[in-house]
């Protein structure tokens, strides 16, 4: 199977004839508010559920900025990207990566799962499941674009926002095999597949009407 370019510091790699593909330019530039405020709903999602001292393994490394600011809160982090010039601690396709030898605290993987298709999704979380003592927390994108948005901050109320989105009816970003809401995978198919894994919804929250946090629990944690 072959693919197009569509960045020129795009990288590939293949296995069983499925094309992965990523980029690292964009870590090296500074970064849109958008992007900061995905940070700020990764510890949103996480809070509560995690305790300095855990060991927490880290899918998909992007700019380092998550793992430097768990490591200065004194959680042990390890990371795995596919991509060695992102510099994470084990460099691997986790399609293809046996995590059998060690078990971790809890499994952040934020923004990555959409960069493998979706049928390798549902090999792959028994396998995270294996070696997640508790927790595992997800970011997804929806098929969804915003087309206008209001926010608003009034005296002595909570701040308001609005937006309006609608359906996009196609993958417009390259390195994505699947986006929620686009074809058959519906945000209940999604949640389905971590309940047959073992595990459990413990918290979700829609972000912009275009992505989802999710905090799930192996359901046997309790």
């Amino acid at each position: 199977m072959t693919a197009n370019k569509s960045h020129p510091d795009e990288k590939q790699q293949i296995v069983d004839n499925v094309v992965y593909r990523y980029s690292t330019a964009w870590i090296h530039e500074l970064e849109p508010e958008k992007r900061w405020r995905h940070y700020w709903h990764q510890q949103k999602i996480m809070q509560g559920w995690i305790q300095p001292g855990e060991h927490i393994l880290e899918i998909g490394v992007g700019s380092g900025f998550t793992a430097n600011y768990l490591r200065s809160k004194g959680f042990k982090v390890t990371t795995i990207d596919i991509d060695e010039e992102k510099h994470p601690d084990i460099v691997a396709n986790i399609v293809t990566h046996d995590f059998a030898a060690q078990a971790y605290d809890h499994i952040l993987a934020f923004e990555v799962l959409e960069h493998i298709p979706f049928e390798q999704v549902e090999t792959l979380l028994p396998r995270l499941h294996a070696v997640c003592r508790r927790m595992i927390f997800i970011s997804v994108p929806m098929n969804r674009a915003t087309f206008f948005h209001l926010d608003l901050k009034l005296p002595k109320l909570k701040p308001i926002s609005w937006r309006l989105t609608r359906k996009i009816g196609a993958i417009t970003t390259p390195h994505h095999f699947w986006e929620v809401d686009f074809q058959q995978i519906t945000r209940q198919k999604l949640e389905a597949t971590f309940a047959q894994a073992g595990f459990c919804l413990r918290r979700r929250e829609e972000v912009w009407g275009t992505y989802l946090f999710y905090a799930f629990e192996r359901c046997d944690a309790r």
